[in-house]
């Protein structure tokens, strides 16, 4: 029997799989600084198989107090799924506080779900995590820096990457320098999705194991064949991202909690700190106040440009805009296509729909409301008094 290149060699038995449907699951962790682990996976499509790289990371204690276990599901509804046996992880690496690798298996005639479930073997608290893996998925290559996987979907102005592909032929290169906009509010009219494919604004080739140092702030799409639709993007932004610190940064974000007036006079203090310390004192009507709300308020900004960083930064995406002002969700519960947040003291929902693209598949567009108009507002004038 020929060897698949996959870990279906052994397979678990039922009664060792995870025994609950993954629409009962709170994923509100995944967005969560405090949680005791973080981890993500991503997927990459090569020419006859599918690779997948992983990566946990800890907090509180090595990563030898925590087991990481696998399992195969058709379906989110699916109460129970086939365990499967441990990946032989190729390039793994293993620290105190990190463990990474990778494995590969065919690609598939159909989509199904990869589900990781990490738990503390001490606590017996677990964590799980969802990837849909489907044949048609369109990321086909990767960025390296210092023979490092970039994990993240953006990069560094002047660093120098290697570029990778599941190919060996030349990828064209297109340069997008728009700065998307942010992200309109909830009760708005829905948002224009991004075109399937949008007018570069310039272009280039670079081979396969090439060097590459973006140059330019904006969006960088690599592509075999620029008439399918697959490839791999990555926004280049200053070196001090996720966070901020240029007062020219800090400004954008503020659009969200500002009146028009007010966010007019933060663009007219052309770069200078006083100027723009003002302005928040004005809202916050407090220095300690105005403090609090710079502290926390841009703190959100750094987390939502990491969880949710996609072909415009992650604060400017409509789950990066409602982490901004409701914070980390409550409850984080997700189907097929679909995450929907809850938040207890608002008693309040945000669904999201899957919207992807060759730019970023994993973008998610929020179904507005005019509903929302009022939890909005009310949140709005929470954080302006540095309530959060």
């Amino acid at each position: 029997m020929k060897r698949l290149s996959f870990f279906f060699l052994l397979i678990l038995p039922l009664s060792m799989a995870f025994s609950q449907s993954l629409t009962s699951l709170n994923f509100r962790e995944w967005y969560n600084p405090d949680s005791e682990v973080q981890f993500s996976f991503q997927v990459v499509k090569e020419a006859t198989q599918i690779k997948v790289y992983y990566l946990l990371e800890t907090k509180q204690f090595t990563v030898d107090k925590y087991s990481l276990s696998w399992e195969k599901r058709d379906a989110f509804t699916q109460q129970q799924g086939t365990a499967l046996a441990k990946p032989d992880s190729t390039g793994s690496t293993t620290s105190d506080k990190l463990k990474s690798g990778a494995f590969t298996f065919e690609i598939p005639a159909k989509p199904w779900l990869l589900v990781a479930k990490i738990t503390n073997t001490e606590s017996k608290i677990s964590w799980t995590y969802v990837k849909l893996i489907e044949p048609k998925y369109p990321v086909n290559g990767w960025l390296e820096i210092n023979n490092q996987r970039v994990a993240h979907k953006y990069v560094i102005i002047n660093k120098e990457y290697t570029v990778q592909s599941a190919g060996s032929s030349s990828l064209f290169v297109s340069f997008y320098k728009a700065d998307f906009p942010a992200a309109s509010p909830p009760f708005a009219d829905p948002e224009n999705k991004p075109d399937r494919f949008m007018f570069y604004d310039s272009s280039f080739r670079v081979d396969p194991g090439a060097k590459f140092t973006p140059q330019k702030p904006g969006l960088y799409l690599f592509q075999r064949d620029t008439n399918a639709a697959e490839g791999f993007a990555f926004r280049c932004v200053n070196e001090i991202y996720p966070k901020f610190s240029k007062i020219s940064d800090l400004i954008g974000p503020m659009i969200f909690i500002t009146t028009q007036d007010e966010y007019t006079a933060l663009l007219n203090t052309q770069g200078e700190k006083a100027k723009f310390d003002k302005v928040i004192l004005d809202i916050t009507a407090d220095q300690d106040r105005a403090k609090n709300f710079i502290r926390n308020y841009f703190r959100r900004v750094e987390l939502a440009n990491i969880y949710f960083s996609s072909f415009k930064q992650g604060w400017k995406t409509d789950r990066g805009m409602i982490y901004l002002i409701f914070g980390v969700p409550d409850e984080v519960s997700m189907n097929d296509g679909t995450e929907i947040w809850f938040y207890k003291t608002t008693k309040q929902s945000f669904t999201f729909v899957k919207s992807g693209s060759v730019y970023d598949p994993e973008n998610y567009v929020l179904l507005r409301d005019k509903r929302f108009m009022e939890p909005w507002f009310s949140k709005v004038d929470l954080l302006r008094k540095s309530r959060f």
